[in-house]
């Protein structure tokens, strides 16, 4: 006979249990309190930097700008100029946004750039043409006038020139000088020809269109001093 094993099942192993940290409890309420005293802390700090902005914001004053590039001489139009927001400092003196239809049609006296601050100096006093005066577009050919040297405002002084073909006699008469005021100077075309607007007293303007329709003038430009 065949001795019958009984088999004892193994014992099975208890599954582990985690530790539990030393220490490990509620939070302290002291460690809470702190917490609550720094988030108020926080939110006060929050509260005075924006009563900050929103008082410097109220010692801003808008000015002019310059919206895109304006050649000297150029007109301004509404485009041309833009507003800024900046502080009431005695030592910036722009033009105030308030003033900007009083700007807009006169003429830069110097090249206005994008981004800059618009001044007083910075264009014509007036929209028209002083009493006495007007205006008359003179076409200047290649070398006939000091085209980089004149600016608006510049005095200059137009003389007719001869023809190609005519001699220019020493005993004759001097030509004849039609004092004017630079208004703009344009940019020459393909021949190198400039076209520059002129101030002239509103008795010599007839005779200088006339002279300037023959395309035999020429401009000299008197000391700026």
């Amino acid at each position: 006979m065949k001795n019958s094993t009984s088999q004892i099942p193994a014992p099975t192993a208890a599954p582990m249990q985690p530790e539990t940290p030393i220490g490990a409890g509620p939070v302290p309420r002291r460690r809470k309190r702190s917490m609550l005293v720094l988030g108020v802390l926080v939110t006060l700090v929050g509260v005075l930097g924006t009563s900050m902005l929103v008082r410097s914001a109220g010692d801003r004053v808008d000015v002019l700008a310059i919206a895109r590039d304006v050649p000297a001489g150029q007109e301004i139009t509404a485009e041309d100029l833009t507003t800024a927001a900046l502080p009431n400092d005695p030592a910036l003196t722009p033009v105030k946004a308030s003033e900007k239809a009083s700007v807009i049609g006169r003429r830069a006296t110097a090249p206005l750039h994008r981004g800059e601050l618009l001044t007083d100096g910075q264009f014509h006093g007036g929209k028209t043409l002083p009493a006495g005066q007007e205006l008359v577009a003179v076409e200047v050919q290649r070398g006939a006038a000091p085209i980089d040297a004149l600016a608006p405002g510049d005095q200059v002084k137009i003389i007719a020139t001869q023809g190609k073909d005519e001699q220019v006699s020493k005993k004759g008469p001097a030509p004849e000088e039609i004092d004017a005021q630079i208004v703009k100077v344009g940019a020459p075309n393909a021949s190198g020809a400039v076209v520059v607007q002129v101030s002239v007293a509103g008795t010599d303007s007839s005779l200088l269109a006339a002279r300037a329709a023959t395309g035999r003038v020429a401009i000299v430009l008197a000391s700026k001093g």
